[in-house]
């Protein structure tokens, strides 16, 4: 199932970093989750792509100072992509997922928590997780940025 955030409101990418002292939260508007259940319902397979271009702060001159090549370079890299390597089941309602991250052409490995929740005619996996942007070479040596990233992810979809 893919679902894109203009297409499903109650999917959303959000992120906060503290830059200066202070909380600065955003957003991606376009992206896509793609998930594969098996036939006794177990997520087999989680996948994301987000379009750089679509991070939203608050401040239009900020989201268009992200772009350029210093922190994501979208004219180069205009995705952040995610694909899961192994998925462990930890609980009827949690997963633990091992996924490749790439971001400005760099790939790391990260380990996800995943909670699931199995609706009536949905399915929605959530979680919260934090990256360090250094590892990605997003926003260079700035020592005025925590070099942490923290992430909500949350992903809606109709069962089939």
């Amino acid at each position: 199932m893919v679902i894109s955030a203009s297409a499903q409101n109650a999917s959303s990418i959000d992120f906060t970093i503290r830059n200066l002292g202070v909380n600065v939260d955003g957003h991606f508007d376009t992206f896509t989750i793609t998930t594969k259940f098996d036939a006794s319902g177990q997520l087999e397979k989680l996948e994301g792509e987000i379009k750089v271009k679509s991070i939203k702060t608050g401040i239009e001159s900020r989201d268009e100072h992200l772009l350029e090549e210093e922190y994501f370079h979208n004219s180069k890299f205009p995705f952040i992509k995610l694909k899961s390597t192994s998925i462990r089941k930890i609980s009827t309602s949690e997963y633990k997922i091992k996924a490749n991250l790439t971001i400005k052409g760099k790939t790391k490995q990260i380990t996800i928590p995943i909670k699931y929740e199995n609706l009536e005619s949905q399915r929605k996996l959530s979680s919260n997780f934090e990256i360090n942007r250094r590892d990605f070479n997003v926003g260079g040596g700035s020592f005025i940025m925590s070099k942490t990233v923290k992430l909500e992810v949350v992903h809606i979809e109709k069962k089939q």
